[in-house]
């Protein structure tokens, strides 16, 4: 447990310093230069840590709030067999909810809890034993009905279903197969009646919040084709188990897990579909009944009468997609007041079940949401919704009006009351944006996160001073201050921040949950030291170009640090413009540079330009034109951890520096360091053809097609190990984990506490298979 900020040390440095006699402690400050103060310090800060183990004494009995070291001891209590000690996190679950697992040893309800309990990441687990084709038996009771295809378990399948077809070999599958006798291996040999498939999706969904989306595409009148994505990017937008406000999976507040279901699609961090999007089921039932025999939309109560009388003859039926719900209307006796115009829309509207895709996803904007209150209805169908458009200050575009489809050639069809048509996949948007106008435009969207690298609106540690500048709906206030703190408010775009020539302390971060658009248009964002000893600190930005520009820094800093920050690495845009990568420049002198957490295209020196000291944590560096080096700073001291430099090619010199101290780190290139003897290269890997300190356990790479599941920044596995990188990076770590960013995330060591805890308490006979989805 981390250690409160309780102020033991000074408090007891301070009385042990009284009680000495001021004649010492004069004689000290005069003359002795501090030591006996310094003594009397090392004191205080033992009497400081003895006074902390004494207030958690009673602490360390409770595991939810014991110390880590105190932890196994608890475990021998309940006889657990405990996970990883690099596991910190699944080892303190493990231990709270030992006996809770046991009561339920074998249940799908612990099976799937101990995806999210061990590894962190969501997931859902199939019985492969449902998914065999076999003769229905008598002792079998109702066969269960695909939620799409009506399939029955052991059924052929619907192949007139083309939304079914597409989630055949998913999480989802509605079809049945026949036995594989293959030790199961991820999707091969997973069908078999001993077999239980354990899906892993181990993306973190993150909201975006008022983004303004980047217009690409210039129509005629008021309809135009955006992007989500502030950049222009294509960008695919996630789900989020937040998603529906019915759809509870764990316990509430007394405990009671029978509100527990296993996650549907849509409530899973994961790729959204067009399909899924796009997936409207309809029920006909009292509520609906009970509407056509009052609405004034019909003239005389017997049409009305008849109307509703035609109603019950579909109550209880579920009916895929609007065509299907129209057709059966317009084939009614009463169909004459069932398709009236005004009649079909509201009860389209009220006959929406709520566990569908575009009823989960989509806000239901100002209609009513019917499990809320009609005065909590629009907010919390706004806030629990995965993707929204609208406008500032105003509701979002309901789902009513709202449509999926293929945006290739950013020209869907105009239909009568659609606003906004979105493509998920690649979050592309064409929409409706009169009469507010395009500037107004805002979206609220979930991308696909693995770990928190780079500006993003995620939770983060702000420990710098209160604002004294505010940045807020696109309006830089009263500018970057010399000595102060800017911080930006929202998530909308800035364009051309303000230089500051005088820096003394600056700061410009991001609001905690926040990310920030900065675009650099028409010149580069400056940063000049005003004495020997500037200060510039800049956290949670996304720093963007349309034309070559980057942050340069002149003068002499005495400290530099970037944290969350991201500075565009380049890339192409959803109509192929080219977006500029933005280079960190230094034109100046730069005592110690620390980049954290931080994605940046290059570090590279300009003309008389030095830099001490670098350090380099949990960050990537991403060079993509050629010619670029990653890190060129020559005369450097490096210090770099689990960190993932990418040049443009394997044999592309990547990093050249005098000194470098690296560990658990991935160099995708060439690595020139010129002091050889210093320094160490462990636990890393390099291109062929680097020449490094000290390698130990560290490996040579020659092909950058294994390395990355993708290069392309905006993709959500965006320098991810792929699927086939050689092992000896996968595990090639100190810990055991991964090399390179991604390296604190402890993917490799979380999957095995699950491998662990899934032996343990998974039913007698059965058979593990581990799929990850993402």
């Amino acid at each position: 447990m981390p250690i409160a900020r309780d102020d033991y040390r000074e408090y007891y440095t301070e009385k042990l310093w009284q009680w000495l006699p001021a004649i010492y402690r004069e004689l000290d400050d005069t003359e002795g230069g501090g030591v006996l103060r310094a003594f009397v310090r090392s004191i205080g800060a033992q009497a400081a840590f003895l006074k902390r183990n004494q207030d958690r004494v009673w602490d360390d009995g409770f595991v939810e709030l014991a110390s880590d070291w105190a932890v196994p001891y608890i475990a021998d209590l309940v006889a657990t067999r405990l996970v990883s000690a690099l596991d910190v996190r699944a080892r303190r679950v493990d231990v709270a909810k030992t006996i809770y697992y046991r009561r339920r040893k074998g249940t799908l309800l612990v099976l799937e809890q101990l995806i999210s309990d061990m590894t962190g990441w969501d997931g859902k687990v199939v019985e492969e034993f449902r998914r065999l084709a076999r003769a229905h038996h008598g002792l079998d009771g109702l066969p269960r009905l695909g939620r799409l295809t009506h399939t029955p378990e052991g059924g052929f399948a619907d192949l007139r279903s083309v939304r079914g077809a597409l989630l055949t070999g998913d999480a989802f599958d509605e079809f049945h197969y026949t036995p594989d006798a293959r030790r199961p291996q991820g999707l091969t040999g997973r069908r078999g009646i001993p077999k239980l498939s354990f899906h892993e999706f181990r993306m973190h969904s993150v909201r975006m919040r008022g983004v303004v989306p980047r217009r690409v595409q210039d129509f005629l009148g008021s309809r135009d084709g955006f992007t989500f994505d502030p950049s222009g990017r294509d960008v695919a937008l996630f789900s989020t188990d937040r998603s529906h406000p019915s759809g509870a999976r764990k316990a509430d507040a007394t405990g009671d897990w029978s509100s527990w279901h296993t996650a549907e699609e849509w409530q899973l961090p994961r790729t959204i579909t067009c399909r899924l999007l796009g997936e409207a089921i309809f029920e006909i039932g009292d509520a609906q009944i009970g509407w056509i025999l009052s609405t004034p939309l019909i003239a005389t109560q017997p049409q009305r009468d008849a109307a509703a009388a035609d109603l019950r003859k579909l109550a209880v039926e579920r009916m895929v997609g609007r065509r299907v719900v129209l057709r059966l209307l317009a084939a009614m006796p009463a169909a004459a007041s069932l398709t009236l115009p005004g009649v079909q829309a509201e009860l389209l509207l009220r006959a929406l079940v709520t566990d569908c895709g575009s009823a989960a996803l989509l806000p239901s904007g100002p209609e009513i949401v019917p499990w809320q209150s009609p005065t909590l209805a629009e907010e919390t169908s706004y806030r629990d919704a995965a993707l929204a458009v609208r406008f500032v200050g105003g509701p979002p575009v309901p789902r009513s009006e709202t449509r999926s489809a293929h945006l290739d050639a950013w020209a869907p069809p105009v239909l009568a009351g659609i606003r906004s048509v979105i493509e998920p996949e690649r979050g592309r948007l064409v929409f409706d944006h009169n009469p507010t106008g395009l500037l107004a435009v805002r979206v609220d969207y979930h991308v696909g996160m693995f770990a928190p690298i780079g500006a993003g609106a995620f939770a983060r540690e702000v420990d710098d001073p209160p604002a004294t500048v505010l940045w807020a709906n696109g309006g830089v206030g009263a500018g970057t201050p010399a000595n102060g703190v800017a911080e930006v408010q929202d998530s909308v775009n800035y364009v051309a921040p303000p230089s500051q020539l005088a820096v003394v302390s600056t700061t410009v971060r991001a609001r905690e949950s926040e990310r920030p658009y900065v675009i650099l248009d028409g010149a580069n964002w400056r940063f000049a030291a005003a004495a020997a000893n500037g200060q510039l600190r800049l956290n949670g930005l996304w720093v963007g170009a349309r034309q070559p520009r980057v942050v340069r820094l002149e003068g002499n800093f005495e400290r530099v640090r970037l944290r969350y920050m991201t500075l565009d690495p380049g890339g192409l845009d959803a109509v192929g413009g080219v977006l500029p990568p933005v280079a960190l420049v230094v034109a100046g002198f730069v005592e110690k540079m620390v980049i954290d957490r931080s994605i940046l295209s290059s570090i590279r020196l300009d003309g008389t330009g030095v830099i001490e000291r670098i350090v380099i944590r949990d960050s990537i560096v991403h060079a993509r034109d050629a010619g670029t080096v990653a890190i060129d700073a020559p005369t450097a001291s490096m210090r770099m951890a689990r960190t993932t430099v990418i040049a443009p090619a394997i044999d592309a010199l990547a990093l050249r520096a005098e000194r470098v101290d690296i560990t658990d780190s991935l160099i995708a290139g060439v690595a020139h360091v010129t002091n050889t003897q210093e320094g160490c290269f462990r636990f890393s890997a390099r291109g062929a053809g680097s020449r490094v300190p000290h390698p130990y356990e560290s490996q040579v790479v020659n092909d950058m097609s294994r390395l990355f599941a993708s290069l392309r920044f905006g993709d959500y596995r965006y320098a991810l190990l792929g699927p086939v990188a050689p092992p000896a990076i996968v595990r090639g770590a100190e810990n055991t984990g991964e090399m390179g960013a991604f390296s604190g995330a402890i993917a490799p060591i979380r999957q095995d506490s699950l491998r662990t805890k899934v032996d343990e308490y998974m039913p007698f006979g059965r058979i593990a298979n581990v799929i990850i989805e993402n």
